[in-house]
Order: C-alpha cells, then sequence, then structure tokens
C-alpha cells in the first residue's frame, strides 16, 4: 500500500514538474483584426473618420469597440469608435487607447474632469496634455466637432507619453470607399 502511495506522489509530482506553467514567460498577446472594421465605420460615420495606421510592429490592436448612429445613440448621429493596444516591449508590456467621436461631451465623457496640463506638437499637430492626479496621461485634439482622444487606459500597465505621441502621429483618414479589409 505503502509503495503504491509512492509511486501515485511520484507520478503527480512529475505531471506538475514538466506540465504545469511556470509562469515566467508572458503570455502571447492576441491581436484583433481591425482593418476589416474601420472601412465600414468610416461608410457610417457622419464625419471623416480617422484611425492610427502604419505604426510600429510594438503597437498591437487587442480591442475594437465603436457606436455608429444606428445604435441606439439619443441623439442618432452620435458615433465612437475605440481601439485599445498593447504597447508589447520585451519585459515591459504597456497599454494604450485610440478613441474617437463627434459626442460634444467625449472627453468628459472618457476622461472626467481631468484638466489641459499642458500642449504638446505632434507632426506639426498641437495637442491638449492632460494628466490626472495619479499621473494618467491623454492627448486630446479636437477639430470640426470631432475629438480624439489617445490615452494609457487609466490603469496600471499605462504608456508613456512617447509611445501617445507614436499613436497620437499614426492617426490618419479612413478611406471609406475602399474595400472592406482595406483602408488605405
Amino acid at each position: 500500500m505503502v509503495l503504491s502511495l509512492g509511486v501515485v506522489l511520484a507520478a503527480v509530482a512529475v505531471f506538475f514538474i514538466f506540465a504545469m506553467p511556470r509562469g515566467t514567460e508572458d503570455p502571447e498577446v492576441k491581436v484583433v483584426d481591425v482593418e476589416a472594421t474601420l472601412v465600414p465605420y468610416a461608410r457610417q460615420a457622419p464625419y471623416p473618420a480617422s484611425a492610427p495606421r502604419d505604426l510600429p510592429d510594438l503597437f498591437k490592436p487587442t480591442s475594437i469597440r465603436m457606436t455608429l448612429p444606428s445604435g441606439g445613440t439619443s441623439d442618432g448621429d452620435t458615433t465612437r469608435i475605440t481601439i485599445g493596444y498593447v504597447v508589447d516591449r520585451p519585459e515591459d508590456r504597456t497599454f494604450a487607447r485610440f478613441l474617437q467621436s463627434n459626442a460634444s461631451d467625449a472627453v468628459q465623457a472618457i476622461l472626467g474632469d481631468r484638466p489641459v496640463t499642458g500642449s504638446v506638437d505632434v507632426a506639426g499637430e498641437p495637442w491638449e496634455e492632460r494628466r490626472d492626479d495619479r499621473g494618467h496621461l491623454a492627448l486630446t485634439r479636437i477639430v470640426d466637432g470631432v475629438t480624439t482622444i489617445i490615452d494609457d487606459g487609466g490603469g496600471p500597465g499605462a504608456a508613456e507619453l512617447a509611445d501617445l505621441r507614436t499613436l497620437a502621429a499614426a492617426v490618419r483618414p479612413i478611406d471609406a470607399t475602399a474595400a472592406v479589409g482595406t483602408t488605405s
């Protein structure tokens, strides 16, 4: 009986040593296909929609959400697109987010009462810098009633200003006449 118990315990030990994950490797980032969503979004948005394009490989889109005019919003014309990114450097994954909306209260709705704390020039365009009390950062820009927000997601693992500037500099118009899945 003791011998049988020893064999079972040895088998369990071998299982734990060889089969159980050790937790030293980062799980692979699950990337979503944003290209397939951008053209349909641009076709229905009541403004010239844009999104980050041609980003460095370390920017990996992990989520995309959108609200379209037929989405049941109160005024019927409010649209919003949000793309979440993991900035995937070895040993240092951070998060960033792109958001664009024609809602008049987009900054308030997303960032609350976060004040303008400065301005930055990104690719020759002025962006407002907003930091909260915890140091979380957002870049905002409003052009022709369309608000674009690039932020660090507001949680742990927040992206640095340089990464937010890279994301902001990559924002380009989406060609609404392109075939679905291409946004050139």
